[in-house]
């Protein structure tokens, strides 16, 4: 269990970072604005831990040096946030909340609760995660733990293509240095970095949210990730889709507060993710540079460093190992001329999209509920904007990998169509609610004094 220790201390380590860099003092409520801290810093601290592990840890052997860096800026972060603390505030008149938020953060915290018992018990069941899991995240990972010539494996050809070693390694390293620094091989450690992607998530929606558009339709979104069947299931399995869609969720939450280096940081993470999230990245620098052109250099300059190790790891060390594209381009021409496969293609993404639901309930059932008792704000177009064009060109380069895929496509349909759409759904989450009207009875009203009603009256 002294894994779960490293775990803890990584987090620290990023909410700290996030706490004295990301100029989140403005955000309110409070609360929101610590919900972004804790979620921001549970994801960003994972990352960099990851790539400094990776780089001096797995590249240069130097796993001491990766131990003490980490612990110096730890220390460095924790005296920076200590000697810039503010003042005291003056006590303020307590401001009026309204019961819809008292109902939804109620709401929220039941079902976070729920959500936690089901996946403990099927941690209980399968402390080891699915098969993913095991035959490639974490067995990378015990490689790269054990150091010396056997890290090499994590990404070697002798593999095999179902090992996928040509996948990118930012949550096998963090694994890999959680185990290595505490000399163990817990399975508590892969799932609870499972589980610190799902809160971080939470986290970031809910804040996020009720940053931009009130605290009630910040945890009403929260309140809809809890609930969705799907993206639950992928917490207990230990796959690197629940991190992929924290960074990517993530990284549209701080481009909409108008916070580019972190919203790069976290594309960033998302590429050195999983292959998905080379896509993604591209995506948001091309709609950025599009819709917030000056904040695309800023973006750019955040995603550097992860992408980078990426772009290293790809290049260089996995080089010999077969991509999913490279394989398809032989014959490429002929798959795109098929339209049978579009049809089979767009069938298949038709029943997963209905099939994230659980008998009658289907996660997108609240969001048509609100967006006609609350309609759609005006204002807010340029946002939805923003999002929709994210979960477009997301899905319409997914879909296209499909049709060029040489893979037997029923097959590869039905064993990742599930998972792809669980990365994307917080997404088309948040452009849902950044879109909506706050609810006209979560709009605090200065309390009349008595005494001019009665004057009112007398008139």
């Amino acid at each position: 269990m002294t894994g779960l220790i490293w775990v803890v201390e990584a987090i620290l380590l990023g909410c700290l970072l996030v706490n004295r860099f990301a100029g989140l003092s403005v955000v309110r409520p409070a609360w929101a604005r610590w919900s972004l801290i804790c979620g921001a810093g549970a994801a960003v601290g994972i990352g960099l831990t990851s790539v400094l592990f990776f780089f001096c840890g797995s590249l240069l052997g130097m796993r001491a040096a990766a131990l003490g860096i980490e612990v110096a800026v730890l220390a460095w972060a924790g005296y920076e946030v200590f000697r810039r603390r503010a003042p005291a505030p003056q006590p303020a008149k307590k401001k009026q909340t309204p019961l819809l938020v008292y109902i939804a953060a109620i709401g929220l915290l039941v079902a976070l609760a729920m959500a936690t018992a089901a996946i403990a018990t099927s941690w209980d069941a399968n402390p080891q995660g699915d098969w993913d899991a095991w035959a490639i995240w974490n067995l990378r990972a015990r490689f790269l733990a054990s150091g010396g010539a056997l890290a090499q494996r994590a990404w070697s050809p002798v593999l095999g293509r179902s090992t996928h070693a040509e996948y990118p390694l930012l949550l096998s390293s963090f694994v890999a240095r959680s185990w290595a620094f505490s000399h163990s091989f817990s399975t508590a450690v892969p799932a609870a970095t499972s589980y610190a992607f799902f809160l971080a998530l939470i986290a970031l929606v809910a804040g996020g949210i009720a940053a931009l558009r009130g605290p009630v339709l910040g945890l009403l979104a929260a309140l809809a990730l809890a609930s969705t069947p799907a993206l639950l299931h992928q917490v207990p399995s230990q796959y690197a889709d629940m991190p992929l869609a924290c960074y990517f969720a993530g990284a549209i939450v701080f481009a909409l507060l108008d916070r580019p280096i972190l919203a790069g940081i976290f594309a960033g993470c998302a590429a050195w993710t999983k292959d998905e999230g080379v896509l993604f990245l591209a995506v948001i620098l091309a709609v950025t540079a599009a819709l917030k052109r000056r904040a695309v250099l800023a973006t750019l300059a955040g995603a550097a460093p992860a992408a980078a190790v990426a772009v290293i790891f790809k290049m260089w060390l996995a080089r010999g190992n077969a991509g999913l594209l490279s394989t398809s381009l032989p014959g490429a021409g002929k798959r795109l001329a098929d339209a049978g496969r579009y049809g089979v293609t767009l069938a298949a993404f038709g029943r997963e999209f209905t099939g994230m639901g659980v008998g009658w309930y289907h996660p997108v059932l609240p969001l048509i509920a609100l967006a006609v008792v609350l309609r759609f704000d005006r204002e807010r177009r340029r946002d939805a904007a923003y999002c929709g064009a994210l979960v477009g060109f997301l899905l319409l380069g997914y879909f296209g990998v499909y049709i060029l895929t040489n893979n037997d496509l029923t097959w590869l349909l039905q064993s990742s169509l599930n998972r792809v759409l669980v990365q994307v759904w917080p997404v088309l989450v948040l452009a849902g609610f950044v879109a909506l009207r706050v609810p006209q009875s979560a709009v605090i009203v200065k309390p009349v004094p008595l005494a001019a009603k009665a004057r009112r009256k007398a008139r």
